[in-house]
């Protein structure tokens, strides 16, 4: 304890580059930090944490992906991961591992297949695993649009909780007993989906129940799993999910690019569909390779261990200053909401009582991005667009999914926040820029033939 008038003097010379020293002033306590990319304040680890065994789920999505990759970069701490999903990894998925790629095994599970036979399937591969991070999603065909996006409550739930509790029982059967099990969820957990919800949100909020939420079932059975065993648990909770990958589509700028690429390819300007609530409203944005370095601290953090966690990007985002980013990326113009108020149409959200329990949910819009990919001008850009850069990607195959999620991030009209003081007062401060890493985001999709690359080549701050 510093008494009085007292100065702690601190030397900063033996630091490596990138790095250098937090000072959290009461009660006095000391942390060492660093930078890695776009991502700032992530916490250095003690040289004894090391020769671990990972075991990430649904390593082809964007979240299990961004997840191999901070660990394949940490040989110290991580000697083997595991990747376990139902097809084999893209072609790309080893190579930007670089180094790391040769503690990396993929091991082929359909968590849908009975918990014996995922049990026989890890008994021929895995031993031994210190940590699970838990990341499998199917997603039931959606009717998109605004409000329309996860209305399928029930059959949600009964997949997605199928597939923990099967892969869990596999992890009994073959007799696998992981330290500390992390399970992503997400902002759903509050009904952001379904209408206004409290704002900030605290983890500690009660559950939604105006409909089912497979969230919920899923936590209720991974608590009482690490009970059975002895286990160790986190939940994490992000916001909506910005990274590139290549065959996994639930990522709304995926949408937002196709939008921009085509606007720029027909001489148009970038529209923007909601109104003036929607374009000033904040909306916090969880970059994937942020949640995978939260999640790694989540499960090394003996202090972190039984809680859920809130994580984003820890920055004020809304679509009104992104919306000039967007077309400057590709060299257009931008428009700001119609001044025409009889233009708009209204939504009302799907059930009477909004999440947070009083006050209605109004969304106004003037089209969907949903809409605007129907017009035949619209798919015959994209055809010629896709022939002229080799693109993969077809948008107007699941126009639900790929444009009704980019609808629900935009156009609806209420603010999401959440709050990071949890994470924060257990000493968690990184941090990432949600414009910088939408522009990454884009010109890594771009690089995948999945969007067409941007004119611009380097982030710069707009002025």
């Amino acid at each position: 304890m510093l008494g009085k008038g007292k100065l702690l003097h601190i030397s900063l010379k033996n630091l490596p580059l990138g790095q250098y020293l937090l000072v959290v002033p009461v009660p006095f306590k000391m942390q060492q930090v660093e930078s890695k990319g776009i991502c700032h304040g992530l916490p250095v680890y003690p040289p004894e944490v090391k020769d671990l065994v990972a075991l990430v789920t649904g390593a082809n999505g964007i979240s299990g992906y961004h997840m191999v990759k901070v660990l394949a970069a940490a040989p110290q701490r991580w000697k083997k991961i595991y990747c376990l999903s139902r097809r084999p990894p893209p072609d790309y998925f080893f190579n930007d591992l670089g180094d790391g790629a040769s503690r990396v095994e993929h091991v082929a599970v359909d968590f849908l297949n009975e918990p014996k036979d995922i049990g026989e399937k890890l008994k021929e591969k895995i031993r031994h695993v210190d940590h699970v991070f838990f990341f499998s999603y199917v997603q039931p065909q959606q009717k998109g649009g605004v409000t329309g996006m996860w209305s399928d409550a029930d059959a949600l739930a009964e997949i997605n909780t199928k597939l923990i509790a099967n892969f869990t029982g596999g992890l009994k059967d073959a007799g696998l007993a992981p330290k500390k099990f992390m399970l992503q969820t997400g902002a759903k957990h509050y009904g952001f989906h379904m209408g206004p919800a409290t704002n900030p949100s605290f983890e500690s909020d009660p559950r939604v129940l105006l409909e089912n939420n497979f969230y919920y079932p899923q936590e209720d059975h991974l608590f009482k799993y690490c009970k059975e065993i002895g286990a160790k648990w986190n939940v994490v909770r992000p916001s909506y999910i910005i990274g590139a990958v290549r065959d996994n589509l639930l990522n709304h700028m995926v949408g937002i690019s196709v939008y921009a690429a085509v606007q720029a390819h027909l001489g148009k300007p970038l529209w923007f569909p909601g109104d003036f609530v929607a374009w000033d409203k904040e909306v916090c944005q969880s970059t994937a390779i942020l949640n995978g370095h939260f999640e790694e601290w989540c499960v090394l953090t003996d202090t972190a261990a039984n809680e859920a966690f809130n994580i984003q990007d820890g920055l004020n985002f809304t679509w009104g200053k992104f919306w000039p980013y967007l077309a400057k990326w590709y060299g257009i113009p931008w428009e700001p909401p119609e001044l025409d108020e009889s233009k708009y149409r209204t939504v009302e959200t799907r059930h009477e009582r909004t999440p947070r329990g009083y006050g209605k949910g109004i969304t106004r819009s003037t089209f969907s991005l949903q809409e605007w990919s129907e017009a035949p001008e619209v798919v015959q850009a994209w055809k010629e667009l896709s022939e002229k850069h080799g693109l993969l990607l077809d948008p107007f195959k699941d126009r639900a999914q790929i444009f009704g999620l980019s609808d629900s991030a935009i156009i609806g009209g209420w603010p999401l926040s959440l709050s990071m003081r949890k994470a924060k007062k257990y000493g968690f401060h990184g941090t990432t820029d949600s414009f910088e890493a939408a522009f990454e985001t884009i010109q890594g999709l771009g690089k995948m033939h999945v969007a067409v690359e941007m004119a611009a080549t380097k982030f710069e701050e707009m002025v």
